[in-house]
């Protein structure tokens, strides 16, 4: 927590004049715009915007991605992110204020959840989403049955005249190795709070 601010992004945003970036984050969030953002995203998406503003009042190009390919610079190790950051200050951006400033993915959490109060309205799974799933389990368990007959009459499986098939599919986190059936994470809403996910079966 930043004194006399609910958290540092309440800082930053009060310091750098930018208090109405909160409904923006909170856009991007619930992907009121379109495509939802995770924390990471919003995180990097903040910090660009940071830089971008400074580099705007020096007089540096912001045109296309020149913002955000000097923040992924400065995120480098080594020389890379030196060379950058020596840049940006002989063109007159405070670069150690600057990256003093950038915000976490678990700061922008808290700030959203905490500081905003914010709850993420996920929409209902649409038909042909809920239909997808349920055509290719069943397409699975039936692809695996024909396997499992033919092992039998072939006698490398031993098993009862009324065996079943049952696919049950997985959702896995490569971050943090969260792993969930697909129907409890569609249940609860969420898998974790890393992204990307996987499907697994």
């Amino acid at each position: 927590m930043d004194e006399d601010y609910g958290c540092k992004v309440c800082r930053v945003l009060s310091d750098h004049g930018l208090e109405h970036y909160d409904e923006r984050l909170l856009d991007e969030w619930r992907g009121s715009n379109g495509q939802r953002k995770g924390y990471r995203q919003l995180a990097r998406w903040l910090n660009v915007t940071l830089l971008r503003r400074e580099m705007d009042k020096v007089g540096l190009s912001t045109l296309g991605d020149e913002a955000e390919s000097k923040y992924d610079r400065l995120q480098d190790e080594g020389a890379t992110a030196t060379e950058v950051a020596s840049m940006l200050e002989r063109e007159g951006i405070d670069i150690e204020s600057l990256q003093s400033d950038f915000v976490s993915y678990g700061v922008v959490r808290t700030h959203l959840i905490d500081c905003l109060g914010a709850k993420y309205e996920r929409p209902t799974a649409t038909d042909w989403e809920t239909d997808a799933i349920s055509i290719a389990r069943d397409h699975a368990e039936e692809k695996i049955m024909s396997a499992v007959q033919s092992l039998e009459r072939k006698g490398d499986l031993d098993a009862s005249d009324d065996v079943a098939v049952h696919v049950d599919v997985e959702i896995e986190c490569e971050k943090c190795q969260t792993r969930v059936p697909l129907h409890r994470a569609l249940r609860r809403g969420e898998v974790c709070n890393c992204e990307p996910v996987e499907v697994k079966q």
